[in-house]
């Protein structure tokens, strides 16, 4: 149990989770909160993120991208290490997207059919991340991805599903996680990109450079600060608290912790905010 606890990667929930806490904060602040579809959409992300780690952890491995980490200081996968089987990680990364697909169609019949659409692309995107003939993590576009899904679409689709209105704030409101989460990719690809290149995994590091991942870091973080003053300004100052999470990583720049942490913190800040304005 040990070691699937470990392939889920629990340092990277926080991309599934400051989303929707940012979403229950703006459902609060606009008496729109309900607990079953909010629960629902926290469950699917979940399922959708955990499933896209276990795909990676087995894609990965199969490609010989992972080798490198055996008896290294970078975090061991689970089917290079050969504490899982890549067939039991499979079936494992099926379960979870099937899951998220399930809970997609039940917030369909629900709530919107656009839920159905929209939990299905999510799977495809999970899987295509590192599998399939080009996995967007091997092609440099998974940058995108994850801006959008992580932010604007994480977020807004949270607050629809709780029968909350859509409107310009909301749909930036998103681009907050959603940056930081681009932040913590940049990481993860300027640590492995000596790694990347040898195994032919064309991330935004290997193609453009070291230098352009470590400005890409930089504003990624100056885009979520100039959102908090955007949202200071629109809405209320308390709503501009999310700012005080992004001294974390300024602390130690390019070290996943603390910009993982400014993710979280920027999301539950915001929130906050939102709450008390």
């Amino acid at each position: 149990m040990r070691d699937w606890i470990a392939a889920t990667r629990p340092r990277t929930l926080a991309a599934a989770f400051a989303p929707l806490v940012l979403a229950t904060g703006w459902l609060l602040a606009h008496d729109q909160f309900r607990v079953l579809p909010v629960l629902l959409a926290t469950l699917a992300a979940l399922c959708f993120q955990i499933g896209c780690n276990f795909v990676n952890d087995v894609a990965d491995f199969e490609r010989g991208a992972d080798q490198d980490r055996a008896g290294g200081d970078k975090p061991q996968r689970a089917v290079a290490s050969g504490r899982i089987s890549p067939q039991a990680m499979w079936w494992a990364a099926g379960l979870m997207l099937s899951l998220g697909i399930a809970i997609g169609g039940w917030l369909a019949f629900t709530v919107s059919w656009i839920y159905a659409p929209l939990g299905v692309l999510s799977a495809v995107l999970a899987w295509a991340y590192t599998a399939g003939p080009y996995p967007m993590a091997y092609c440099g576009t998974a940058d995108v991805v994850v801006l959008v899904m992580f932010g604007p679409v994480a977020v807004s689709g949270t607050i629809f599903a709780a029968g909350g209105s859509l409107d310009e704030v909301t749909w930036c409101l998103g681009f907050g996680p959603g940056l930081l989460a681009v932040a913590l990719l940049a990481i993860n690809n300027l640590r492995d990109h000596a790694e990347d290149a040898m195994v032919g995994k064309k991330t935004l590091a290997v193609r453009c450079g070291p230098t352009f991942v470590r400005w890409q870091w930089r504003i990624m973080l100056f885009g979520s600060a100039a959102l908090s003053v955007y949202l200071a300004t629109k809405l209320d100052l308390l709503a501009g608290l999310g700012m005080l999470a992004l001294g974390l990583p300024l602390l130690k720049p390019f070290v996943l912790g603390p910009t993982a942490a400014a993710l979280f913190g920027w999301s539950l800040l915001t929130a906050l905010g939102l709450v008390l304005g």
